[in-house]
């Protein structure tokens, strides 16, 4: 009897895993985790980290855009996007100043 018990308790465990992935995308971004209802049920993006994200990166996933867009989430969208835009634009800063680097500190002094 108990294992009846506990082979219904992980199937239902299973059928809730399965029905979250099939209606929620979980975006983790540099804001942190975001749960979001996907706008058409699949196993597309189930999970997607966006923190490296580029403008390309988007192209490749239009059914994530949009459901973060239906969502109220689209800021995510442009701040992930512009990774990587500034890169090379200005190729004498230096981007490691921090107190862990006083070497950089130095050399604005």
């Amino acid at each position: 009897m108990r294992r009846i018990v506990a082979a219904l308790i992980f199937m239902m465990i299973g059928a809730g895993g399965m029905y979250a992935a099939f209606e929620y995308h979980i975006v983790q971004s540099k804001e942190g985790w975001h749960l979001v209802p996907k706008s058409q049920a699949g196993l597309h993006d189930t999970y997607a980290d966006i923190r490296k994200w580029q403008a390309t990166t988007w192209k490749d996933h239009p059914r994530l855009a949009q459901s973060l867009i239906d969502d109220g989430k689209g800021n995510l969208i442009i701040q992930s996007a512009s990774n990587g835009f500034f890169d090379g634009l200005f190729p004498g800063t230096d981007k490691q100043r921090s107190a862990a680097n006083p070497e950089s500190s130095q050399k604005r002094l």
